[in-house]
């Protein structure tokens, strides 16, 4: 209803101002005329001023510079009549003809900001559209009328070069009008009366300037399309589209149509056309003009074909990226495929490495469709294929076969070792549906179709033993490859210890660190093979349950767990829902790996309870910016600080820095591997309280109930 009222208060205004105009045109050439011409001139400002003051702060200067551009055409109007009627003052040069020309860089400037806040510099094709429009008309004016102009200006200087402002100013006024029509400004009732604003003022100049060109008489007429301009402006700025006009405009492809092309190829004619055209006239100026003009114009036309071309090769290479993916789940289509199953095999037979190729198919899943829908099974393809691309992310590739029929290259590794990769592609797909996958090592031999048609093959013998299971064919038959339960607490050899976590002061305990423990292996070897062929947050899973399972719930417990791993659903459902008394531990080394899921993540098991540790700390230096990030609540310092610290004054003094750090952040501080009476001395005189390492007790089962714990590290 306001924006109603506000139009037809606008419609009010510019019926008042057509009023004036009629009234101007019955007293013209009388004194009388001039008063309303001025009264004219004042009411179009009035209204500008008017409709700025309304404006929203963001754009009311856009309509300002415009309300100031009448101000100065208004009082170069009043200065005009002054000289001529009153002073009877020749008024050509004076201060009338600085206020005029000062009306151009307002309107230009008021142009200029409109566009801006429209285009915001994307539309780049727009504005050489108009740049090469512009440099044609340019050249045209310059020739036969900026020039012209300025030789019958006068004798001097100072009038020369006013005589010439006047056409290069509308020549800007015309570029800036040109480019805020093709900046894709809404076309509404503000837009096509500022468009009639710049066109009357354009057109009495030219005619102004053609005459003084011609040496004939002033026509007085001309004094109507200022009159318009005046009243134009100012209803654009009271109506309630203009504020519409300086909102952004949406992104919209750059459309080359006959209309565009025959507009700039006329604008490209013009520098040889006015070239002819002055020497069949014989103006004899105006020949550099004429030759930097089309120079411009030819580089304009150069930067926008470069333009068109980078955008068709851009499309090309979106529509062939389009080509190679499959649109559904967006991993690669079968054509895709084919070209990385050749490659695969080229690259495996140069090189002398195992290639593994699986096909793995959905279970019954028609049958799930059909319970649960086409957009439930939609769904499923895709977070499955998701999940999957995520676990072959830099060690295969995975793509789509058709269906829910996927293919996947897993390369550089060996038969038996590809099978736990397998399992964890077995076991990560989505919405509680299962998958049987077939599998083939490459022979060296056969063409990479015989390779998949042994695999499909192995798929179909693990559908007939019983589905959701890896089937690996070995030679022309198949095997079911015995499913691997990594997530059982049972495995084979793991068991976990405990070594106890000490107030170094009192002596006392307060909690403990689960290790796990291989027999004849070492763990740090073991759990590096696991990540190394995928397995590894399976593994860590088991040895979160193997050390809950061992603890008897007294003190803290210290759970150590790699960020890659925490954002693991089944590692997270290893944990109890109440985390009171849990430290989880991130080995410092690790943050490489750390992303915003992994903050997430971590915040999430500090609102259920847990403490979080950054183990090894003093290890990884170029990760301290995300160490602060994680807001550890416990500083675990690494055993290589620790080690000889009683006479090395420069471990000393990072052990210092690391206490102000723990200071600064409210955490605790526990250093690892104390061997030595003398080095648990040089901590507790620095300052740290609690600590582990074979001085303090060493790693071993639960056997006996601890001491009730200090919360005093919580």
């Amino acid at each position: 209803m306001d924006a109603e009222r506000n139009a037809g208060g606008a419609y009010v205004a510019l019926g008042g101002g057509l009023a004036i105009i009629a009234l101007f045109g019955v007293l013209m050439g009388s004194t009388a005329g001039t008063v309303v011409y001025l009264l004219g001139g004042a009411y179009g400002t009035t209204l500008s001023i008017v409709g700025a003051r309304r404006m929203p702060p963001a754009r009311r200067h856009i309509w300002w510079a415009f309300a100031v551009a009448q101000m100065m055409c208004l009082l170069g109007d009043s200065l005009f009549s002054l000289y001529e009627d009153v002073l009877h003052i020749d008024p050509f040069p004076s201060i009338a003809d600085l206020a005029y020309l000062a009306q151009y860089p307002a309107l230009a400037l008021g142009m200029l900001w409109l566009i801006r806040k429209r285009r915001r510099g994307r539309d780049r094709a727009a504005f050489l559209d108009a740049a090469i429009l512009t440099t044609g008309l340019t050249v045209v004016g310059t020739v036969f009328l900026v020039t012209p102009a300025a030789a019958l200006g006068g004798t001097t200087r100072l009038s020369q070069f006013v005589a010439a402002a006047y056409p290069a100013g509308d020549l800007l006024v015309l570029a800036l009008a040109v480019g805020m029509l093709t900046a894709g400004i809404a076309r509404n009732g503000a837009l096509w009366t500022l468009v009639v604003a710049m066109a009357a003022l354009l057109v009495a100049d030219v005619v102004y300037v053609a005459s003084v060109v011609n040496e004939s008489a002033y026509p007085s007429w001309i004094d109507f399309g200022y009159l318009i301009s005046y009243m134009a402006l100012g209803f654009a700025a009271l109506h309630p589209s203009a504020d519409l006009l300086s909102e952004p405009g949406p992104d919209r492809p750059s459309q080359v149509t006959v209309l565009r092309l025959a507009m700039l190829g006329g604008a490209l004619m013009m520098a040889p056309l006015t070239s002819h055209v002055a020497h069949l006239t014989g103006v004899s100026h105006g020949k550099w003009v004429v030759f930097v003009g089309g120079c411009v114009a030819a580089l304009l036309v150069v930067l926008r074909l470069g333009d068109l071309v980078q955008d068709l090769q851009r499309k090309a290479i979106q529509l062939a990226a389009l080509a190679r993916r499959d649109s559904l789940t967006g991993v690669p289509n079968r054509r895709t495929w084919d070209h990385e199953l050749s490659r695969a095999c080229a690259i495996a037979r140069e090189e002398g490495t195992p290639l593994t190729v699986a096909v793995l198919d959905m279970d019954n899943f028609k049958r799930f469709n059909d319970t649960f829908g086409h957009l439930k099974g939609d769904l499923v393809l895709k977070e499955t294929a998701a999940a999957w691309s995520s676990i072959l992310q830099g060690r295969g590739v995975l793509a789509r076969f058709g269906g829910e029929e996927f293919t996947a290259l897993i390369p550089n590794v060996a038969a038996h070792d590809s099978t736990a990769v397998l399992e964890e592609l077995r076991r990560a797909v989505s919405h509680g549906q299962t998958c049987s996958i077939g599998a083939a090592t490459w022979d060296g031999v056969e063409t990479p179709g015989g390779l998949v048609s042994r695999a499909d093959q192995a798929l179909y013998h693990a559908k007939r033993s019983g589905r959701d299971r890896i089937a690996m064919a070995e030679g022309q038959s198949a095997a079911v490859v015995a499913q691997i339960d990594l997530a059982d607490p049972a495995l084979p050899s793991l068991r976990s210890v405990y070594q106890p976590i000490v107030d170094l002061r009192s002596g006392e305990m307060v909690g403990r660190e689960a290790l796990s423990r291989f027999a004849g292996q070492e763990a740090g070897e073991v759990f590096a093979r696991a990540a190394r062929d995928g397995t590894g947050s399976w593994l860590e899973t088991a040895a979160i349950r193997s050390a809950l399972a061992g603890w008897d719930g007294e003190g803290l417990l210290a759970l150590n767990v790699s960020p890659h791993a925490l954002l693991k659903p089944h590692v997270r459902d290893a944990l109890p829902p109440d985390l009171d008394g849990i430290v989880i531990e991130i080995t410092e080394a690790d943050l490489d790996t750390y992303t915003t899921e992994v903050m997430l993540v971590i915040d999430e098991l500090r609102a259920a309870g847990a403490l979080i540790a950054i183990d090894d700390f003093g290890v990884g230096f170029s990760n301290i910016h995300r160490v602060v990030t994680i807001r550890p609540d416990i500083v675990k310092l690494d055993m290589s600080l620790i080690r000889g610290i009683d006479a090395d004054s420069g471990r000393q003094a990072v052990i210092a820095g690391a206490m102000v750090f723990a200071t600064q952040t409210k955490s605790q501080v526990v250093a690892e591997g104390i061997e030595t009476p003398a080095e648990l001395d040089c901590l507790i005189r620095l300052g740290v309280r609690f600590g582990q390492g074979y001085l303090l007790g060493m790693p071993e089962p639960l056997l006996i109930t601890p001491q009730q714990a200090d919360p005093a590290i919580r």
